[in-house]
């Protein structure tokens, strides 16, 4: 078979310029590694910009979160605060003039909250495209963004659902104890209750928390996936891959600003990480030699 193989060499030869296969082999050689050398800075240029992606959008997260941050600290929750502190002086004021006896006949002062609410906008577009378009992320970040979604068109809902609300009652011009009845969504002489107001209170601080978690929800996934690819490509390559920010939001947490994870157990609790290998194969080791 070697003799048969180097008799076809010496014949292919004899029509060929001296040195061909070296000059083949170097060819091949040459295109081999060129296309390896493309293939390579492809490779790298994908990264880059996939990291240089998910920078974009922990800056878009942290901007939009920082913005419904401030709008709970500003407005909603003293909003909600000062309603049920009115709601409770006007139900011991009732209580006061359910008992008294003899004039002057006690009166009630409405002191609610009536200022309408400029809807909040925000780069949710912008964060949707990046966030689908150009990185790779599945499960959780996926669901944290379509649920933000969902939460921040409630949110305009809710805010447009109360000025119309206010802007009805004061056409309306009732007198002060029916506008608080009305508005504190308690029993007025007819027999009726009117919770709409009530009701929308506890919406808008409700959706301006879910505006608030699942941004940071999506920030924590996007930081994952970034440091996850920066660890696997950064050996490969001679220059730097740009690393991810992490947001600090240590004091928020502590003035009670963002959910805690208990209160959103439900919902995390849908998105439970299945183990490595590498931990099941230590969970097994653990187990079976009894520690």
């Amino acid at each position: 078979m070697v003799d048969f193989l180097y008799d076809l060499y010496l014949t292919v030869s004899q029509y060929f310029p001296e040195y061909w296969a070296g000059t083949i082999a170097s060819a091949a050689f040459g295109v081999l590694a060129g296309a390896w050398i493309n293939s390579r800075i492809q490779t790298r240029k994908s990264v880059v910009e996939e990291l240089n992606a998910i920078r974009a959008a922990l800056s878009l997260c942290f901007s939009i979160t920082n913005r419904f941050v401030n709008l709970k600290l500003q407005y909603v929750r003293s909003t909600r605060d000062r309603f049920a502190q009115d709601r409770q002086e006007y139900e011991e004021f009732k209580e006061r003039a359910r008992t008294h006896k003899g004039p002057p006949q006690l009166v009630y002062e409405f002191r609610g909250d009536l200022r309408t609410l400029s809807p909040i906008t925000v780069p949710i577009q912008v964060l949707e495209r990046c966030v689908y378009e150009k990185i790779s992320v599945s499960g959780r970040a996926l669901a944290a963004l379509s649920d933000f979604t969902s939460a921040i068109d409630g949110l305009k809902e809710s805010t447009k659902y109360r000025n119309e609300w206010i802007e009805e009652v004061r056409k309306e011009q009732l007198p002060d104890d029916l506008l608080a009845e009305r508005y504190f969504g308690l029993i007025n002489p007819t027999g009726m209750t009117d919770q709409r107001f009530k009701g929308n209170i506890e919406a808008i601080y409700s959706q301006t928390d879910d505006c608030i978690f699942f941004p940071l929800i999506l920030a924590e996934d996007l930081s994952k996936r970034g440091n996850q690819l920066r660890r696997k490509n950064r050996w490969k390559y001679w220059f730097g891959l740009p690393k991810t920010m992490k947001a600090d939001w240590s004091t928020a947490r502590a003035q009670g600003l963002i959910l805690k994870d208990d209160e959103c157990a439900l919902w995390l609790g849908g998105f439970k990480e299945e183990p490595t290998r590498w931990q099941r194969i230590r969970a097994r080791i653990f187990v079976t030699s009894g520690i």
